[in-house]
């Protein structure tokens, strides 16, 4: 089984990325959200979080898929919206064009209007979501207000560089190394494991 794959963002588009790894170029389907975190970082090696299904276009006939994420708690999420009853892979990436934290703002206030007018989803769907996952969504909510403004010096910037080159988009280094001073965490390389070990990274060698 994948569950992570990393190499060069060859293309992406149409709900779709190409990895390159090695002498293997993979194939990954990917939500609207991430596609356009994506482009920007094409050439650039990058690492998604991988869940693999099987699609069946006939009775006897079953193609494996991936699906690919930014990170071990977009994937729990999307993994989250596959227990709702209706629920498949391709309409939940369809729902997916807004960030997981933002949908899961909309189920946990349920906003059923705005949910109704999301990719795949009716007013039925939308009141079905709600009540399979309102109480299911508080782990996957946006950051506190503030979170995101802590300053940073120069042992975070070079926390996000090291971040960067281990395949993390800047974005999401920033986000994780910000999180981690406003909890109080310093230092360069204790930024960067923390920060590895947040994103489900769970051993890694930091080279400078």
């Amino acid at each position: 089984m994948i569950s992570r794959l990393r190499g060069k963002l060859v293309s992406v588009g149409e709900g779709r990325a190409e990895l390159r790894a090695g002498f293997i170029t993979y194939e990954v389907f990917i939500p609207s959200y991430l596609e356009a975190e994506l482009r920007p970082e094409q050439e650039q090696a990058v690492e998604l979080f991988i869940l693999e299904f099987l699609e069946n276009f006939s009775p006897n006939q079953f193609t494996p898929r991936l699906v690919g994420f930014g990170s071990e708690l977009e994937r729990e999420f999307f993994e989250l919206l596959l227990r709702v009853p209706g629920m498949g892979v391709r309409s939940a990436l369809k729902v997916l064009k807004i960030r997981p934290e933002k949908l899961a703002e909309l189920i946990a206030s349920q906003n059923i209007s705005l949910l109704a007018e999301l990719p795949g989803l009716g007013k039925k769907s939308a009141e079905r979501l709600v009540n399979e996952l309102k109480n299911q969504v508080e782990k996957f909510l946006k950051e506190k207000p503030g979170v995101g403004r802590v300053s940073l010096g120069e042992e975070e910037i070079v926390a996000v560089e090291i971040l960067v080159e281990l395949g993390l988009r800047r974005g999401e280094a920033e986000m994780l190394v910000r999180r981690l001073r406003s909890r109080g965490v310093s230092g360069t390389d204790q930024l960067v494991q923390q920060a590895l070990r947040e994103r489900g990274k769970k051993t890694a060698e930091v080279r400078r």
